[in-house]
């Protein structure tokens, strides 16, 4: 892709001293930003690749690029990242915020107000032309022998245009063509606050203050933001038979006079407490308390781009009972590619276009969507020791409650329902799930008139129609928070000041991070654990993918005592001086346990149909790890036996994120060394001569092993096949700083 981008900014400050005690003061700014990407193989023709012209005419040719095949298992995924992406973003922020200082007694007061307007005018897609992805792990193998595990093939998939069924695989989004409109967002942000600082002894100083926040929903300038009432009877159930029972849950457009989609929370208190004590001259405890709430504009799921009617969205379906194909890739989209709707088709029209064009939808539901927020605390002890060391012992905390994913699937088929199938399979049988009723083909009820407003073609599967929401293949609701955090540390620091010129800093962190959460956009943040059930989101919680328990940082700084007016050499000339003095070096050394491994399940189960996931099996007794140094472990980095796939239609007993294996951690040594030389009349003028070493003793960091359990076209299980993103090897670098 090429990119351009510009950013201009204009602020403006003033303060006054109302009083010798009463300070008032203003500050404001205006800031643009502008982006621009564009793909360099824009302007495709997919009348070339067989597909029809219709086609063309629906992608604008600043985004109309090849579509992406991502072939599974083959060359590493290299087919599988979506390079070919378009965004063009023009951001503009308006921030005014006043405030007044006020000193009275052993009080120091702070009254504020915040004020930020935010407008976001944005487009991006990465699948305007679609992508589409072929036998990945979970999903269907269509040249695979019925039950039969590991056989078939990614690439003869691909060959016959045999694609899966909407996916996330590696953290792209598949099956599906997505043509954004050019959206025009706006943000409104408020916020009081008040502050006291009370000295109250000269040993005692405790803070209190409590600050007031409103954080505008995001509106569209031309109203295009829809929302779901999962109460609502879907518009769908005027066609079914009299006396059927009604179809709930419903997509609507927001009104003129209600322009959010979801509603503005006007209970968002944060209370924030502190008190520093000195137990002596050179002891002091230190604590405090806070909450914080999360910025809605974080959650990327609710920009108005990604609202249906904003993002032209075309669902390919290959499968409907994940064993045989319905369509191939040589025409995806027998309908057309479709443009944004925006409010164009009116209610029922914008109904339609979600069942029975975008199918799986993504959308907030304003009746239920709690704000999430941090609550943060601590206790410090710190203590000045002799020789110039400074030692600081901290426990820290942290509690995150209603965080949200990019999107929470809500029309998961029952657990009941999915033990029931898994009683029915038979693995005696050419085709083990030919008894399960949920595969079973049945009508669509939705197939009216000759034409499918729901689904795919006349028929559809017994599991689909026993799903909460069985007139869409998926119900997803965006930035939902519905997850949680907790954050228990122990940091340690030590501080050493040297005489002359230099210090050095030791801290150790020994820390636990459990949640049932990992990401707000579910394609940045790799190497996460995903959810499994989303009927019990309480079984998903387990160790962070970011938990660290060990961590410690060296970094030093030091001018070596030679040269005139130092401890050696203070008597030499200035010549000599020039040669002998000014010498230096610093550093960084990183020691940090690795990152926990997460699993996942590579043959086909029936719990990934119907709206979950699937994570293997761990062998009761069985001991996880291997034995042996990194080096030794490439090919094996922990016992594979260990693992093994969950029956058809059960879910696998491996948590969320492992709590026993992890990636190599790091080992990182950073070092420098300069030289100063000072120069001209009173040495006004210096040269400094730095040589940098990264990584300097060549240590490989290796990347997480492959950790796709359980299907035999996966022969990397637990090989390490890469180092890790990032890293490199050592790398010397010569600098030069002139000084005047």
């Amino acid at each position: 892709c090429s990119e351009d981008y510009h950013s201009e900014a204009l602020a403006a400050g003033y303060t006054h001293s109302v009083t010798p005690t009463m300070v008032f003061g203003v500050n404001a700014s205006i800031s643009r930003f502008s982006y621009n990407r564009n793909p360099k193989n824009s302007g495709f023709d997919l009348t070339t690749i067989g597909w029809p012209a219709s086609y063309n005419a629906a992608i604008p040719s600043e985004m109309r690029t090849p579509p992406t095949p991502c072939v599974a298992n083959f060359a590493d995924n290299i087919m599988c990242t979506q390079g070919q992406s378009f965004i063009q973003d023009r951001n503009t922020q308006f921030y005014l915020s006043p405030s007044l200082s006020k000193l009275q007694g052993h009080h120091q007061y702070q009254l504020g107000f915040q004020f930020e307007v935010g407008r976001d005018n944005y487009a991006q897609s990465n699948v305007a032309s679609a992508a589409f992805d072929f036998c990945v792990a979970g999903q269907a193998c269509f040249t695979a022998l019925p039950g039969v595990s590991g056989t078939g093939s990614s690439f003869a998939d691909f060959l016959l245009g045999y694609a899966d069924n909407y996916n996330n695989l590696e953290n792209h989004f598949f099956a599906q063509a997505v043509v954004p409109a050019f959206t025009a967002g706006q943000q409104i942000y408020r916020a009081f606050y008040f502050d006291d600082s009370w000295h109250a002894t000269t040993g005692l100083t405790l803070s209190v203050g409590l600050r007031y926040d409103l954080q505008g929903p995001w509106s569209e300038r031309f109203n295009r933001l829809s929302y779901f009432d999962p109460t609502a009877t879907n518009y769908l159930t005027q066609y079914l038979p009299a006396n059927s029972a009604p179809v709930k849950g419903d997509v609507f457009l927001v009104s003129p006079n209600q322009r959010n989609n979801i509603p503005l929370s006007k209970l968002e208190f944060s209370p924030r407490v502190g008190i520093a004590y000195s137990i002596d001259a050179k002891t002091v405890v230190r604590s405090g308390y806070g909450i914080f709430w999360i910025p809605d504009y974080v959650s990327f799921s609710l920009n108005p781009l990604n609202d249906m009617v904003n993002a032209g969205t075309t669902t390919y379906s290959g499968t409907v009972d994940g064993t045989h194909p319905v369509s191939t890739i040589a025409l995806p989209f027998p309908a057309g590619i479709s443009d944004p709707p925006g409010r164009t088709l009116g209610k029922m029209g914008t109904q339609q276009f979600l069942t029975q064009v975008v199918k799986s939808i993504t959308v907030a539901d304003p009746s239920d969507h709690p704000e999430g927020y941090v609550q943060q605390w601590n206790l410090d002890l710190q203590r000045e020791l002799p020789s110039d060391f400074f030692v600081s012992a901290a426990y820290v905390g942290a509690k995150g409650t209603h965080l949200a994913q990019y999107s929470q699937q809500i029309n998961q088929i029952s657990d009941t329902l999915l033990a029931q199938a898994a009683s029915q399979v038979n693995p005696t049988l050419p085709d083990p799930r030919q008894d399960v009723t949920l595969v079973q083909s049945t009508p669509n009820p939705f197939f009216i008139n000759g034409q499918a407003l729901a689904l795919t073609g006349p028929t559809t599967t017994v599991g689909q129609l026993l799903r909460p929401y069985p007139q869409y293949a998926g119900v997803q609701l965006a930035g939902q928070g519905s997850y949680d955090s907790i954050y228990h540390s122990f940091q340690l620091s030590a501080q050493k000041r040297f005489t002359g010129a230099g210090s050095l800093l030791v801290a150790y962190t020994n820390s636990k991070l459990i949640s049932d959460t990992d990401t707000i956009t579910s394609w940045l943040e790799t190497g996460v654990g995903g959810i499994q059930d989303n009927n019990n989101l309480r079984g998903e919680q387990s160790l962070s993918s970011q938990d660290v328990p060990q961590r410690l940082v060296i970094s030093y700084v030091l001018d070596l005592p030679f040269g005139k007016g130092q401890k050696y050499f203070a008597y030499v000339g200035s010549t000599a001086d020039k040669i002998v003095g000014g010498w230096g070096f610093d550093g960084v050394t990183i020691f940090q346990k690795g990152f926990p491994l997460v699993f996942t399940n590579g043959q086909v189960n029936g719990t990934t149909l119907f709206g979950g996931g699937s994570r293997p099996n761990t062998v009761p007794h069985c001991d996880t790890s291997a034995p042996g140094n990194p080096e030794s472990r490439l090919t094996e980095w922990f016992n594979t036996a260990c693992f093994i796939a969950p029956a058809d239609f059960t879910f696998g007993n491996e948590p969320r994120v492992d709590p026993r294996l992890r990636a190599e951690g790091v080992k990182n040594f950073d070092f420098a060394i300069f030289k100063r030389t000072r120069f001209g009349r009173d040495e006004r003028f210096g040269v400094e001569f730095r040589t940098e070493f990264f990584n300097i003793f060549n240590q490989t960091q290796f990347a997480p092993p492959n950790t796709i359990c359980c299907s035999a076209t996966n022969p990397n299980f637990g090989v390490i096949t890469a180092t890790a993103p990032g890293t490199n090897p050592r790398l010397v670098q010569f600098a030069l700083k002139m000084l005047f």
